[in-house]
């Protein structure tokens, strides 16, 4: 059965259709059909989703900073505990 790969080379995308067979009890893909560069405009039928408003996109990033943050403060706690509250030794 032929399928349709999409390969990224260098950064540029390629479509070609792909047949898989079984040869000496292993899986072989042999390119049937080179179909071409995929082209950098997206179709008007394209099913990719919408872009999020960037309100959403802020607040998004503002949640996932606190949130590592807290994680951090968590962490440092953590380890001030386990070394009896000492710091880092100061250079002299």
């Amino acid at each position: 059965m032929a399928f349709i790969r999409t390969k990224r080379v260098k950064g540029i995308l390629y479509r070609y259709r792909v047949e898989s067979k079984r040869v000496g009890g292993k899986v072989q893909q042999h390119v049937l059909e080179y179909l071409g560069r995929v082209s950098a405009k997206p179709s008007k039928n394209s099913n990719k989703p919408k872009a999020k408003a960037p309100a959403k996109k802020a607040a998004k990033a503002a949640r996932i900073t606190a949130k590592k943050a807290a994680q951090h403060a968590a962490g440092r706690a953590k380890t001030k505990a386990r070394k009896g509250g000492r710091s880092k030794k100061k250079r002299k």
